[in-house]
Order: structure tokens, then C-alpha cells, then sequence
């Protein structure tokens, strides 16, 4: 097969489209194009075009991939569901975790501190559990920080004095606060500690 063409895309100026014996055959990413020095005339067998549009691929998913996380750092499983979104396949998003991995571009486990340390003084441990699972935290990675960073006992004092602010210390209310800080993710015991430091009870 002979290249017969190469046309600079009018949508995206970093890619081209490649043409094989005068017919459109697929689009490539521009660095690929010089990286491999294709150019018109040039023939290419069907192995050599196989490996280039993958290795295109994988250029235009880590790029993708860096933009993604430009603004927010973002777990594997962030990365993955992305990547997936827009048309990449396994093997190609597995390549381009392996990479940002190499570019310290992901680490779960400092995720997970920052996560946890951001969120601490407003939700507790069980609701930081919950919502790093739910960004595909494993569970040591989620315990070992939980026990590192997360303080229940000074955190719910904070929440429950921000609930009440304004609010009548009545036996409702309390009650309310109660129901209110469980939904936050706080132990049961760490809860009834704190309101009944605030409501004068033993």
C-alpha cells in the first residue's frame, strides 16, 4: 500500500487523515506522523499501519487523559470510566494508566489522603469510606488513611455546632442533629458524645 496522501484535519490541527492508494483509510495523531516519518509516496504494509494507529491512539488517549486530570487529581477508576466514555478500549486505557502511572500523574493512596483530609471536618468515617469506594479506592488503602487523617470525635463537634447554631436545645432538636450527623458518616457513639457535651446531659 501506498501513501497517497496526508491532509491536516480542518477540526484539529494535531491530527491527519491518511490516505492509502488514494482512498481515506484512517486518522492519525500528527506526532505519530513524524515520529514514524510517513509521508506521501512511502509504501506501508498492514502490520507496520496496525501499530501506528494504535500507537496513535494512545497519544490522543493519554493527551485526553492529561486534560482530564489537569484541574483535579482523579483515581484509576476515574481515568478508566473517562477514557471508556470516550471510545477507548481496555487495552488502550490499561496503557495509558500504566503510563500516567510512570508520570506519577495517579496515585490512589495520596488521593485518598487529600480526599480524606480535605472532607474530614465535615463527614465522617463511615461516609469517606463510602465515597472512596465508590471512586475505586481499595479497602487498605481507604482504612490505613481513615486512621491516619480522620478524627470522628473532634470533626463531629465542629458539624454539630454548625447544625445548631440558632437552633432551640430541645429534646427535638437534638434528636434531629442526631439523625442529621449519622447521615454525615459519624459513629453512633461519637454522636451521642458530642450532643450530650453540648446539651449539658451526662
Amino acid at each position: 500500500m501506498e501513501i497517497t496522501k496526508i491532509e491536516i484535519q480542518k477540526k484539529n490541527k494535531n491530527r491527519v487523515n491518511l490516505y492509502l492508494d488514494n482512498e481515506f483509510n484512517c486518522g492519525l495523531s500528527l506526532e505519530v506522523v513524524v515520529k514514524y516519518g510517513l509521508k506521501e509516496g512511502k509504501e506501508i504494509n498492514q502490520e507496520l499501519l496496525d501499530f501506528l494507529c494504535n500507537s496513535s491512539e494512545k497519544e490522543i488517549a493519554i493527551n485526553k487523559a492529561i486534560s482530564y486530570i489537569a484541574r483535579y487529581q482523579k483515581t484509576e477508576k476515574e481515568i478508566k470510566e473517562y477514557l471508556f466514555k470516550k471510545g477507548f478500549g481496555d487495552e488502550i486505557s490499561q496503557d495509558v494508566i500504566k503510563k500516567l502511572k510512570e508520570y506519577n500523574f495517579i496515585d490512589d493512596d495520596l488521593y485518598a489522603q487529600n480526599y480524606i483530609k480535605y472532607k474530614t471536618k465535615s463527614v465522617g468515617k463511615r461516609k469517606l469510606a463510602y465515597e472512596l469506594r465508590k471512586k475505586g479506592i481499595n479497602e487498605s488503602l481507604i482504612d490505613n488513611n481513615i486512621d491516619i487523617y480522620s478524627q470522628d470525635s473532634d470533626s463531629v463537634l465542629l458539624v454539630a455546632e454548625k447544625y445548631l447554631r440558632k437552633k432551640p436545645r430541645d429534646i427535638k432538636t437534638k434528636q434531629k442533629a442526631y439523625r442529621y450527623l449519622l447521615s454525615r458518616g459519624f459513629m453512633s457513639e461519637d454522636i451521642i458524645r458530642a450532643l450530650n457535651s453540648m446539651f449539658k446531659e451526662e
